[in-house]
């Protein structure tokens, strides 16, 4: 037993580090992709075109390395204004603005769409969506490549930054979002009506919170995570914080599981200024036993947490005070928030219920 303690103290350990290293670079690139915005918007003040152009696409460079990093908006800003001078740079270049604009800004668009209609998307839903606008994107772009002989090789070259760094994130979405719906194939998650999988975990102030300690007393809406680094799951555990007063006053109380250890959900809660408890699920044993447990090697934060490079899905359960699963979020559109108008029916059949016995 010891050496299994001692072999998750060195995971902590490990992964603390690795986190720490991330935001680290996160946090250089940050500065240098925010730093040459500036400077591109200096020369492009002065005139100097061709420092402007090198300088936007460093800040696009830097802006979307720093927002695949972490979840921090201020990646999406620095590749935003990015965009945004690389377009008045083309301007100046002899591009024509009906090309440039809609090719420059439709890759940015394509990167945040999902993000932005996640509740409709979820994860895994509409992957064709990406790929389509940015190829849309690169077509406009040939399209001047061809007609505009104004340009020069280098001012022809330029965007080919912006179509590499977003086409990279679009690569990714797609690949997670099609393994995302081979698992889904093969079975995910719990069903309503089968007993909730018991678990004692760890939460962000290194208190043991388990799934019994709310048996007879409240309704729990168990939400899983895939760890603080996902963009998504922060959007997700925001919505849930803006109704976390109305579950609460509807006796249900909120519990969300992650594989992060105890010092960086806690930080992610207080980032995310959270007043319900993260838990922590390092090896993945509550997410297996919840059937959300999934391979992927596609994502460069898997690697960080197993060998396996496992991670657990996105997925919401309403568990009665009985401890039996009510309501599911939608397999087949994973990342789907349960909203209180959802699971009325439900909680007015579990009061009545619990009335009738009374």
């Amino acid at each position: 037993m010891s050496e299994k303690i001692q072999g998750m103290n060195l995971q902590y350990i490990c992964l603390k580090s690795a986190v720490s290293l991330k935001k680290k670079i996160a946090g250089i690139l940050g500065i240098v992709g925010f730093a040459s915005v500036v400077v591109a918007a200096i020369h492009l003040y002065k005139g100097q075109i061709a420092g402007a152009l090198i300088f936007s696409a460093i800040a696009a460079a830097c802006g979307y390395c720093y927002a695949f990093f972490t979840p921090s908006n201020l990646g999406g800003v620095i590749a935003f204004l990015s965009h945004v001078t690389g377009i008045i740079a083309l301007y100046y270049s002899g591009s024509s603005l009906y090309f440039s604009i809609p090719y420059m800004m439709l890759p940015f668009i394509a990167i945040i769409l999902r993000n932005v209609f996640l509740e409709k998307l979820g994860y895994n839903v509409g992957l064709w969506i990406e790929p389509l606008i940015l190829s849309s994107a690169f077509i406009l772009y040939l399209a001047e490549v061809i007609m505009n002989h104004q340009l020069e090789p280098g001012v022809k070259a330029f965007p080919l930054v912006y179509f590499a760094a977003t086409g990279l994130i679009t690569y990714e979405i797609l690949i997670d979002g099609l393994k995302m719906n081979n698992k889904v194939k093969t079975g995910l998650g719990m069903a309503n009506g089968e007993m909730a999988p018991v678990f004692c975990l760890q939460n962000e102030n290194n208190s043991t919170v388990c799934l019994a300690d709310f048996a007879e007393k409240n309704n729990i809406l168990l939400i899983f995570v895939r760890g603080e680094w996902c963009p998504m799951c922060h959007i997700m555990l925001r919505t849930y914080m803006k109704e976390s007063a109305k579950f609460r006053a509807k006796n249900v109380f909120l519990l969300v599981i992650g594989p992060d250890p105890t010092g960086v959900n806690k930080k992610m809660a207080q980032d995310l200024k959270l007043d319900f408890h993260i838990l922590s699920d390092p090896e993945l044993m509550v997410s297996h036993s919840y059937r959300l447990k999934i391979k992927a090697g596609h994502l460069a934060h898997a690697s960080k947490y197993n060998k396996e490079k496992e991670i657990p899905l996105p997925a919401s359960f309403l568990i009665d005070k009985n401890g039996i699963i009510r309501y599911c979020s939608n397999p087949g559109k994973i990342g789907e928030m349960i909203k209180l108008p959802d699971i009325f029916p439900v909680l007015n059949s579990l009061e009545a219920a619990s009335q009738s016995k009374g």
